[in-house]
């Protein structure tokens, strides 16, 4: 934001305008009780430069900055972005635009949002994806709503390995009806769902199965088997992905036989920041529309033939559907989706799948050289992506603590007393590979 200083003749012009006599006018809905009483105790007055070189000073004493080495992953991933993305998105007309109501001045921010669709659509699998929701977890349980509303039914089979984070998200809505939620465990050995367990658990009143995919440990789940599992009966196979750059790699969901794919959409093209913004992705099949939350992004000509976009469907409450609204919270995200948009497009189908799959490699080859270290045991022998967990001698907080104050490496999610959850992106070299190992080993010995 620069800096536009204006004269005290203009301040009390717009003073005027507004009807107020001074700027403390403009503060007066503030209680008395909680502003301050006298003036900020300066010792002299600061230059820019002063100031600037005060918070940079500031700013290196925090704990997370771009030099620390991190391995952070679970629901938000480092990945790499490219630096188009910030110069497109901080254009006036991106970064101010709100909700499309009007699709006369809305085409630009419309055609975005059809773009992003279309393009989380084919990752997805599926054969249309709405115009996101606010994060994973939320979209989640937009999954789980409109299954319910689908089916009419209300038990719900939740895999065993779901990230604990959704998962208390889903209890949090649901906390009138937990006994509504159903868990399947997982196998000891591979990590996935097990898979008689869960064909023994669906019942007739079940109406949907959730499965995490990579899940909370990292393992890629058989969601064909589970589809067979699940049959010919009423039930929706609803696949979260939290790592959406696994469908660069994977096998999409839709095309595995999920009726609905939801989850994170945060790796493509959104910095992790301090609690978001992060960026819901939902998609299903065609027959489900009428029931989907957020809006859709259509198509169409005007009465030129010319070619031009409009919001197709809009399921809040606000757009005059009141009590059959389906969802309440379908903020389209406009900004997040363009940052994916933009992601999406600049990468391409063969830059995403070469960070995916480098990504991948990373994790394969830290999960090989981790198995030999003493005193460290990695959960669960299924195949994975980009994450995996492992178990430790030591408590989980001294692990991280000891790799970051002797190595400068965030060294993973602490995701038990004694489990740690490692993620690797395309930006990590060998050299950084070995330097986790190597902080991790050199914890465990002391």
């Amino acid at each position: 934001m620069k800096y536009l200083p204006i004269s005290d003749n203009e301040k009390k012009m717009y003073l005027n305008e507004l009807g107020l006599s001074s700027p403390d006018d403009l503060f007066r809905s503030i209680p008395q009780a909680v502003k301050l009483s006298t003036d900020v105790s300066l010792p002299h007055p600061y230059s820019e430069i002063e100031i600037r070189r005060f918070f940079d000073t500031h700013g290196d004493l925090n704990q997370y900055d771009t030099r620390t080495l991190s391995f952070l992953g679970g629901i938000a991933h480092h990945h790499y972005i490219p630096s188009v993305i910030n110069s497109l998105v901080s254009r006036g007309e991106f970064l101010t635009a709100y909700t499309p109501y009007q699709p006369e001045v809305s085409q630009g921010t419309l055609q975005v949002i059809y773009e992003y669709q279309s393009m989380m659509a084919d990752l997805m699998g599926v054969e249309v994806s709405n115009a996101s929701l606010y994060d994973g977890s939320t979209s989640l349980v937009e999954a789980i709503l409109m299954s319910k509303r689908i089916t009419g039914k209300n038990k719900v089979i939740i895999a065993g390995e779901l990230n604990t984070q959704y998962l208390d998200t889903l209890k949090t809505y649901f906390h009138l009806s937990l006994d509504d939620i159903r868990p399947v465990s997982s196998e000891k050995e591979t990590g996935q769902i097990d898979l008689n367990e869960l064909e023994s658990k669906i019942s007739d009143d079940t109406c949907c199965v959730v499965v995490q995919s990579p899940n909370a440990i990292g393992i890629i789940e058989r969601i064909s088997s589970i589809k067979e599992c699940i049959g010919k009966r009423d039930v929706l196979l609803i696949v979260v992905v939290t790592e959406a750059q696994s469908l660069a790699l994977l096998k999409s969901p839709g095309s595995c036989g999920a009726d609905v794919v939801c989850g994170e959409a945060q790796s493509f093209g959104i910095p992790v920041s301090f609690g978001g913004p992060y960026l819901g992705m939902f998609g299903s099949s065609m027959k489900f529309i009428r029931s989907f939350p957020g809006r859709l992004v259509g198509e169409t000509n005007d009465v030129n033939g010319n070619r031009g976009f409009v919001v197709t469907l809009s399921t809040r409450e606000q757009h005059i559907r009141r009590d059959k609204a389906t969802s309440n919270i379908c903020t389209n995200q406009g900004l997040m989706a363009l940052r994916a948009a933009i992601y999406l497009s600049v990468m391409g189908k063969e830059g995403l799948r070469h960070a995916a799959i480098r990504s991948a490699k990373a994790a394969q080859i830290a999960r090989e050289e981790i198995r030999k270290v003493a005193g460290i045991k990695v959960v669960g022998n299924g195949p994975i992506f980009n994450e995996f967990v492992m178990e430790t001698e030591l408590d989980a907080m001294e692990l991280f603590e000891k790799c970051y104050h002797k190595s400068d490496l965030y060294v993973g999610n602490i995701v038990g007393k004694n489990r740690i959850l490692a993620s690797f992106n395309e930006t990590m070299t060998f050299e950084i590979i070995e330097k986790w190992i190597t902080a991790v080993q050199g914890a465990i010995n002391g």
